[in-house]
């Protein structure tokens, strides 16, 4: 009979392996968080083709990035953790998640800042491009473990 666990207090990244495991995605995070914060806003109405101005290349490549850190982070949690059952599905619905609460947070919170619904989408698709590139270097290590297997 398996013994009863009692109720943690401990935050569930904490107990799914560590701060250790999960600091690149936490740091990158806090890094967008402080660049939503403190970065000039360029006040203007957004449109669909301002997918293609420079700044949303930015988001690209964060969002990108966050996706990728945070899920190699999930990836090393403990066996059996909910968030290492689909690690990339699970840090692309975080990083989407989190896109969403800076643009509320930057429309809401901050005064000199507004909430621009392009830059979500930016972050959606570049949440989607690391999911790609997670995909990719997944695909490429599993066809290296056929071609290189001794």
């Amino acid at each position: 009979m398996p013994t009863p666990t009692k109720p943690s207090s401990v935050p569930d990244v904490i107990s799914s392996g560590g701060v250790k495991t999960h600091w690149p995605g936490l740091l990158w995070a806090f890094l967008i968080l402080l660049l939503s914060t403190f970065t000039p806003p360029g006040i203007h109405i957004p449109t669909l083709f301002d997918l293609f101005e420079p700044d949303k290349v930015g988001h690209f490549a964060f969002y990108s990035a966050l996706v990728f850190l945070l899920a190699l982070g999930f990836n090393r949690a403990h066996p059996g953790h909910w968030m290492r059952s689909n690690p990339i599905r699970t840090a692309w619905l975080m990083a989407i998640l989190y896109g969403g609460l800076i643009e509320l947070y930057q429309g809401f919170i901050l005064t000199d800042r507004q909430a621009d619904p392009i830059d979500f989408l930016a972050d959606c698709i570049g949440g989607l491009l690391g999911v790609a590139l997670l995909r990719m270097q997944r695909l490429t290590a599993f066809a290296n473990g056929i071609l290189y297997r001794s």
